[in-house]
């Protein structure tokens, strides 16, 4: 079964949902697919059916979500949510996995198009997702996997809200970027982005490769700003954040022939040590005591495997 909720409007006449920006979130559960055609099985609920699903699919007391980053149309997320699925569940994660949708054009030169929809939609992704799972369940542990301007949606859409608005001082698990899109100088420490990552998260992973042949991109776009899924954290970061260099783990699971821009920004959705990292982090591994990190110079950890 594949869950999401999504803010992309739904065309009735065709039965599939567009690139542009709904009025309204719609919670999808599939149960099938897709097929020869591409086509899947399932169809919008409620969002009271959809948690109920969620909460059905969790084997433990464990939600992740997925994020996706700039031009992802919605096949493409729900294959990576898949893969995400299948690569934490090898490693023993239990818990449902689900992804929110935001609206995406799906287009290499739409770039300031999508970062635009993020700034519009990003705050569904907690009043829709986060706070009513944990309204349902106060003792869920939500994580986050963001990719690319997923990470950006993520501190946009935390930015919105307080404490008052969830049970408690709310806030998730577990976070982790990869790839991540945004100015690596918002996560040092005392910015606005590490003060609310710290304050919203038990702890928050950054996993970056040097080798990111997409994010100079965005680098062009923005100022020449350097971005944490390319350079990594800052000198000086919070507690609890975590730096992971997977530069050689890329140069290691991508033989030279398979490399390419494209493949360099993505290639985290089909490498087994990534999943088992990111597992051992979800389950609450000490962060000194990962098997599949070691200490690596002008950064806390690299990835090996």
């Amino acid at each position: 079964m594949t869950l999401f909720f999504t803010r992309r409007t739904y065309n009735a006449s065709t039965s599939k949902f567009t690139n542009n920006t709904a009025a309204l979130t719609r919670f999808v559960q599939i149960t099938s697919g897709p097929d020869s055609r591409g086509r899947w099985s399932g169809g919008i609920i409620s969002q009271d059916d959809w948690l109920r699903a969620v909460q059905r699919e969790a084997r433990t007391n464990e939600v992740t979500i997925f994020v996706h980053g700039f031009n992802n149309d919605q096949s493409e997320v729900l294959k990576r949510l898949a893969k995400i699925r299948k690569g934490l569940r090898a490693n023993g994660y239990r818990g449902a996995v689900v992804a929110f949708d935001w609206p995406s054009d799906g287009g290499v030169f739409s770039y300031d198009h999508d970062r635009n929809r993020v700034k519009e939609t990003a705050h569904f992704l907690v009043s829709d997702g986060i706070l009513p799972l944990l309204r349902r369940s106060p003792g869920l542990k939500i994580n986050l996997i963001a990719h690319s301007m997923g990470a950006y949606a993520v501190l946009r859409g935390f930015s919105v809200f307080g404490d008052a608005a969830g049970p408690g001082a709310w806030k998730v698990n577990e976070i982790a970027f990869a790839s991540a899109d945004v100015d690596r100088s918002w996560l040092s420490k005392g910015a606005w982005a590490a003060l609310l990552l710290a304050h919203r998260s038990k702890r928050f992973t950054n996993y970056y490769s040097e080798k990111d042949g997409v994010l100079p991109i965005s680098v062009l776009q923005d100022g020449f700003r350097k971005r944490a899924g390319r350079d990594g954290l800052p000198r000086l970061i919070e507690k609890r954040h975590v730096d992971v260099n997977s530069t050689d783990q890329y140069l290691k699971d991508v033989r030279p022939g398979s490399r390419s821009k494209a493949r360099s920004h993505r290639w985290w959705f089909d490498n087994g040590t990534f999943y088992r990292d990111l597992a051992k982090s979800f389950a609450g591994t000490a962060t000194g005591s990962i098997s599949t990190r070691t200490p690596g110079p002008g950064s806390d950890f690299t990835l090996k495997g």
